[in-house]
């Protein structure tokens, strides 16, 4: 008895070792291939998510590289980048769009934006009177007229500096992560295509009950110049302006804008030393109105097809499922189905199959044994006659 009791001692302590490495064969065998490390440090792109993908980029692109080679833009120290979004699907495009430029007034726009959104949430009205003046005259004056005092009085409510801004406080206005920002941007208030089209989309998306009064004060803004040049007659258009020499061979001339095509798109021009940017920034306002037409179609196409894809799964009864019949089966008879396996699958399964047949192996190993030695035993107290 006392050697059963040993040998299923060591048995135990065999069975517990083989499940101790259960899990390290689990984790080295079956965890997903394409899981990153615990301790991996994510970055965050500058690319725009791909949406839809319904914008044809490659195309637009090279339309912008034929229209500035058609006004001989490109000149080294010339920039000319674009930002374009197509408020239907969120889908965006940018050509050269993160090179950062002075911005001029186009900060006025941000600016008013942080304090609207005090009056959205009620601690100021249009009557309010701040910096001296009515919040309904500061911002209609910045934003309609370009005047740099009510900008500057905006932005000195708001606790910004004159040179910087309120650059820190607006970058929740875009999605684009704290490396995309340089030092221009904080200290000088240098801002590219990019963020300036984000700003926008978000203004838009927010509209009155976020932001109330900005696009109503952009609305009116410069009826005869910059996207009006071409698109006056065509559709209304929200934008600002922003123009300032900074010094010899540093003009920066740009335009925000939200175009009111029949899905309403935003278009930012921002350009450095580009001579007839007026007409340029209209012409590229033009194109990407027209093209936001074909947007529109495509669109339309793809909700038509996708309402005739569920229309036909509902209308066609699912078919029965029927097993065909076995190669070589007499008269097409189905034979009996198949039983399905039972082998195992993955690793743990068969460790755990070799476990419990290593301990009936062993245990009927033991039994016998001691049944062995039980009948020798008996066997040697057997009375001799």
């Amino acid at each position: 008895m006392k050697t059963f009791f040993r040998n299923s001692l060591l048995l135990l302590l065999a069975l517990m070792l083989l499940l101790s490495l259960v899990p390290g064969a689990l984790a080295e065998g079956d965890a997903p291939s394409d899981s990153a490390p615990a301790d991996a440090e994510q970055t965050l792109p500058a690319e725009e998510p791909d949406g839809t993908g319904i914008i044809d980029g490659e195309a637009l692109t090279q339309w912008v590289d034929a229209l500035l080679a058609e006004h001989q833009i490109t000149g080294s120290l010339q920039d000319f980048s674009v930002g374009f979004c197509y408020t239907g699907t969120g889908d965006c495009w940018f050509y050269d769009a993160d090179v950062f430029m002075y911005s001029a007034s186009l900060y006025k726009v941000p600016a008013a934006m942080l304090v609207s959104e005090k009056e959205a949430a009620g601690e100021l009205t249009q009557d309010s009177v701040i910096m001296g003046n009515t919040l309904q005259y500061l911002e209609s004056t910045a934003l309609t007229f370009s005047s740099n005092e009510s900008g500057h009085a905006l932005v000195d409510y708001m606790g910004g500096t004159y040179a910087g801004k309120c650059a820190d406080q607006i970058t929740r206005y875009a999605s684009l992560p704290e490396s995309y920002y340089t030092e221009n941007y904080y200290q000088y208030s240098y801002y590219t295509a990019r963020f300036m089209t984000q700003l926008m989309k978000t203004l838009f998306d927010g509209g009155d009950e976020q932001f109330p009064h900005i696009i109503e004060y952009l609305l009116p803004a410069d009826p005869d110049s910059y996207m009006n040049l071409t698109l006056k007659d065509r559709y209304q258009v929200a934008q600002k302006y922003g123009a300032y020499q900074e010094g010899p061979g540093k003009n920066n001339n740009h335009i925000a804008s939200i175009i009111y095509t029949p899905t309403p798109i935003i278009v930012v021009v921002m350009t450095r030393n580009v001579p007839n940017y007026q007409n340029l920034m209209a012409e590229v306002g033009e194109h990407l109105a027209d093209y936001s037409l074909e947007l529109d179609k495509t669109v339309e196409e793809l909700k038509r097809q996708q309402a005739e894809a569920e229309a036909h799964a509902t209308e066609i009864p699912e078919a029965p499922q029927t097993e065909a019949p076995a190669a070589g089966t007499p008269d097409g008879q189905s034979q009996s189905p198949a039983v399905p396996s039972t082998r195992p699958q993955g690793k743990l399964p068969w460790i755990i199959a070799a476990v419990a047949a290593t301990a009936a192996v062993a245990t009927a190993s033991l039994v016998l044994a001691e049944k062995k030695n039980g009948k020798a035993a008996s066997q040697r107290r057997k009375p001799k006659h």
